[in-house]
């Protein structure tokens, strides 16, 4: 139907104010519209009304069912009273047979007395007259009985029948005979009479008997009814309950599931109507009912809202009416009376003008409204409004534009892309006219990639949660690779839920690939020397293993290095020394090694070597002939990197200690093979420095066990394992008791009495020795100075203890001293500390903090001396009151000139500089002899005891003390 020109109604945008008269037929057709919804979902109702047919069908089957049961029930009722019938008709015939019977007696009876003489003969016949005029009165009213039951019965049962004809045939003889005594009243003919009266006895009998045998063949024929009647009864009640069962599942159960079925029906549908309503009230959307004339009949309050008017100003009107009145555009006009007038739905977005003269974008969904049969019913007109949306995407299209980023739209079913400028600039197309499709986009996109963004793009089509966001290398237009990062999302889906178009946008990422580049580099490179750093070389050796396997002809080989003494030179001449020598370090190593000595061939890294920590370095040695080729290899380097450095106004000497590994006893893994390697380097630190050893298996098993001693060492710090023995001291001129050195000892439960020489490493090693150190100090104090007799010797008897580095290089290491002395009320002239010439010589800040004991008052021995690089040019600079000379030199002083005198220049010197001296190791009276011409004076070792307990001490003191007043007095 064509849609009719506008009428002549008032504007909507005229004042609605409180004065304002509202048209009457605009007042009417409000009033029509509070039923709008009822009338235009009346197609729903009429199919909710429609489902009342299937009830019908229920309610006739269900009279059925009752008409059939109440049928039976009069059938039953009907039989029972019929019955009842027939079982008063038997009782009273057997009643009647049975008062006939007693009357039968008693007129045999009379006729027996009639013949006694001397009776009254006529009372008598009279009597019999009376008996005999009622027995035939109630033979009369059996026989009727008899007759009506057979009536009832339509026919008497055969017993019955031959019992009653019976009795018929003997009552009228009975009578005959009854009559023929009467008939004797009056005549004198005894023997007559007495005839009569016999015959007439002789009759009543039979007659007697006929009537019982009637009267036991009714009562067996009312038993066999009743007992027909019995059976009958319980065949029609199962037969019932059948009928009944047969009804339910047949009739009943479908009704009542139908019903049920029915009712959920109703119950969705009223749901459906109710919420469809809601819906329509509640929506954001603003929605508009109109009937099949396309008058206006209901709107929601969105649309209030939309429009900025009241439904008064909407209801009533025709629906080209309102489309004119809120300007749609003549165009878009022309396309919803064209829809209008097809009969057909339209959707399309319009500007529409709404109150207050303003304007807003809507998508306007026009939809007509079917009923049951296909016919128009109604229209409605649903209203989105677009403006924020609009508006924010011009905002959006400003901040992609901002931000220069390249959109793109994607026609799945066509494979048509669409670029704009910004996309076109960053492919490096600009300016050109291409016809962008899918199999254009997936040539430029580089083979390595291609696979990965189609499985994203296939994945993200599959399921639009799952992100499509990556980055890609594309081809650019002058024809090298460009980084790009592409992000899309399917943005439109057909009907039945296939994309049809994706959307997405692309951001030149090439700067930001570079800097990933450069913070790859630099993951992989040590920042100060520019090798490879610890992460490369891993890698490297993983390679290596795995191209051992595979070929097992080839070869490699681990190179360990760490710097002997580096540590001192970072100490002494500062870090900034200490970073200039890893450099050239690292210069030298990329010198030294030869092309074909490396491993490291990565297209990241030129260099041959890698700092993995430190001072230290690894090299991997790559396709070598054998161990050999290593050897020959560390030997060069040795030598290479023992040459002095020179560093501003330094020359510095650092030597390297090696440890090498080689594919014969490499691990199956990297971090392994690392370890290995750096178990044999620490095995040449052990052995001397400055040299090479090559890895074997055994020294695994050695670093396992020192682990195990370590892990042993710890716990007996706190299982009280750990003691302390003294070895005493003696002035070698009088002999006299002159002191203790304190030395520490180990008794494990399993292993038994651990020997120094074995803990003491691995306590170095691990960083026990200075709590060990600290142990030894606060028990020895402890212990010396609970005995009377060392407290009462004053400063005459000293205790000495042994300091490591670790404790020289603690701050609170003086502290420390001061309050073992003070806690154990020793002088701090009883103390005598001992330290290595090497510690005290070559390090400032143990220095330091030997000045800080000796300004305490505590004196300090230089133990070990002679053993170290320096040792006469430093030892004037050392606040030392005591030079211990090594047993080394002490053994040998006797066979050894060159020991001898070397000994005897440590006395003089010490002497010089006001210093005491003691002689390690004494073990002959011969080495004591001539440590005491040598001048030396005090000596310890095993020819005077050898380190004890401190109670076994005390009394070797005293021993000792008993011995020399002997040897005293003999003198004298």
């Amino acid at each position: 139907m064509p849609i009719e020109p506008a009428e002549k109604a008032p504007s909507v945008y005229q004042p609605l104010g409180a004065d304002a008269p509202v048209p009457k037929r605009q007042q009417r057709v409000a009033n029509r519209g509070r039923a709008a919804r009822k009338s235009i979902l009346q197609p729903l109702t009429s199919r909710v009304q429609g489902a009342s047919s299937p009830h019908r069908t229920v309610r006739l089957a269900m009279y059925g069912v009752l008409v059939v049961i109440a049928m039976l029930l009069w059938a039953q009722a009907w039989r029972s009273d019929h019955a009842e019938a027939v079982r008063q008709a038997d009782a009273e015939i057997i009643q009647v047979a049975t008062e006939q019977g007693a009357l039968m007696a008693h007129m045999g009876t009379l006729a027996m007395t009639r013949m006694a003489p001397g009776l009254d003969a006529g009372e008598q016949y009279r009597a019999l007259a009376e008996v005999l005029a009622q027995a035939q009165s109630k033979a009369l009213r059996l026989e009727a009985l008899l007759r009506a039951q057979a009536d009832m019965e339509n026919q008497a049962p055969e017993a019955v029948a031959q019992s009653v004809h019976a009795w018929k045939q003997n009552r009228e003889r009975l009578w005959a005979r009854a009559q023929a005594v009467l008939a004797q009243r009056g005549v004198e003919d005894t023997a007559a009479l007495l005839d009569a009266s016999q015959t007439f006895l002789r009759d009543l009998g039979v007659t007697q008997q006929t009537n019982q045998s009637l009267v036991h063949a009714v009562q067996r024929a009312a038993n066999q009814r009743s007992e027909a009647a019995q059976r009958r009864i319980r065949i029609q009640v199962g037969g019932a309950m059948v009928l009944l069962l047969v009804l339910a599942f047949a009739v009943v159960e479908p009704t009542a599931a139908r019903v049920r079925t029915q009712h959920r029906a109703l119950s969705r549908q009223a749901l459906r109507l109710k919420r469809l309503a809601l819906v329509a009230e509640r929506s954001s959307n603003a929605v508009l009912l109109a009937d099949a004339n396309r008058t206006v009949v209901w709107v929601n309050e969105a649309f209030v809202q939309l429009m900025g008017y009241g439904p008064e100003h909407a209801v009533g009107r025709r629906l080209s009416n309102l489309l004119q009145a809120s300007s749609v555009e003549p165009q878009d006009f022309a396309v919803f009376v064209a829809a209008a007038r097809q009969g057909r739905g339209l959707k399309q977005e319009v500007k529409i003008l709404v109150a207050n003269d303003a304007r807003r974008w809507a998508l306007v969904d026009l939809q007509p409204i079917l009923d049951d049969a296909g016919m128009q019913s109604g229209w409605v007109l649903i209203a989105s409004d677009l403006t924020e949306a609009r508006a924010q995407q011009q905002m959006l299209a400003l901040a992609v534009e901002g931000a220069g980023l390249g959109t793109w739209q994607w026609d799945i079913q066509t494979g048509r892309l669409q670029c704009n400028a910004r996309m076109l600039e960053v492919l490096g197309y600009q300016g050109r006219e291409l016809q962008m499709t899918s199999a254009f986009w997936n040539e430029r996109i580089h083979p390595d990639d291609l696979g990965a963004w189609i499985d994203s793009a296939n994945a993200h089509l599959a399921n639009a949660a799952l992100p499509h966001r990556m980055s890609i290398r594309v081809r650019h237009g002058s024809g090298r690779w460009v980084w790009l990062m592409l992000a899309g999302k399917v943005v439109d889906w057909s009907q039945d839920g296939r994309p049809l178009h994706m959307a997405g946008v692309a951001m030149d990422v090439q700067a930001q690939k570079a800097m990933e580049q450069q913070l790859r580099m630099a993951a992989r490179t040590d920042v100060l020397t520019q090798l490879p750093n610890r992460s490369v070389v891993l890698d490297s050796i993983r390679a290596a293993i795995l191209r051992r396997h595979a070929h097992p002809g080839y070869h490699f080989a681990v190179l360990f290095l760490d710097f002997d003494r580096f540590k001192q030179v970072n100490d002494t001449l500062g870090h900034a020394v200490g970073d200039e020598l890893l450099r050239q370090i690292a210069q030298r190593l990329q010198d030294g090694l030869r092309p074909g000595d490396s491993l490291i061939h990565s297209s990241d890294f030129s260099h041959v070597a890698a700092r993995i920590g430190g001072d230290e370095f690894v090299i991997l040695l790559d396709d070598i002939r054998g161990d050999l080729d290593a050897e020959v290899v560390a030997g060069r380097l040795l030598d290479v990197l023992a040459m002095p450095y020179a560093i501003g106004p330094h020359r510095v000497s650092s030597t390297v200690s090696i440890g090498i590994v080689t594919s014969a006893h490499a691990a199956d893994d990297a971090d392994s093979v690392l370890r290995d390697a750096d178990i044999a380097m620490y095995e040449a630190k052990h052995t001397g420095r400055a040299r090479y050893v090559m890895f074997e298996p055994s020294m695994r098993q050695q670093v396992n066990a020192s682990a195990s001693l370590e892990n042993d060492l710890r716990q007996a710090l706190h299982k009280q394992e750990l003691f302390v023995v003294y070895q005493p001291l003696v002035d070698l001129r009088s002999g006299a008791f002159t002191g203790v050195e304190a030395l520490l000892r180990w008794r494990h439960p399993v292993r038994g009495l651990v020997s120094p020489v074995e803990f003491i490493p691995v306590a170095e090693d691990c960083g026990l020795i200075g709590a060990l150190g600290q142990f030894v100090l606060q028990t020895a104090c402890s212990a010396f100075a609970a005995v009377p007799v060392f407290a009462a010797a004053g400063t005459e008897v000293t205790l000495a203890v042994n300091l490591s580095r670790a404790q020289l290089r603690q701050p609170g290491l003086v502290a420390e001293v001061q309050e073992a002395l003070r806690a154990n009320g020793l002088a701090p002239q009883q103390l005598l500390l001992e330290v290595t010439e090497s510690l005290a010589a070559q390090d400032a800040v143990v220095l330091a903090t030997l000045h800080g004991i000796r300004a305490l008052g505590v004196r300090l021995s230089l133990d070990d001396f002679g053993t170290g690089y320096s040792s006469l040019s430093c030892l004037h600079e050392l606040p030392v009151s005591f030079v211990k000379v090594d047993r080394s030199f002490v053994s040998q002083a006797q066979t050894s000139d060159y020991h001898r005198v070397l000994i005897e220049a440590t006395i003089r010197m010490a002497q010089t500089l006001g210093l005491g001296t003691v002689a390690e190791g004494i073990e002959t009276t011969a080495q004591a002899q001539l440590m005491a011409q040598l001048g030396c004076d005090k000596g310890q070792g095993y020819l005077y005891s050898k380190p004890l307990e401190m109670p076994d001490l005390v009394a070797w003191v005293q021993a000792r003390a008993v011995i020399r007043a002997a040897s005293v007095a003999s003198k004298m």
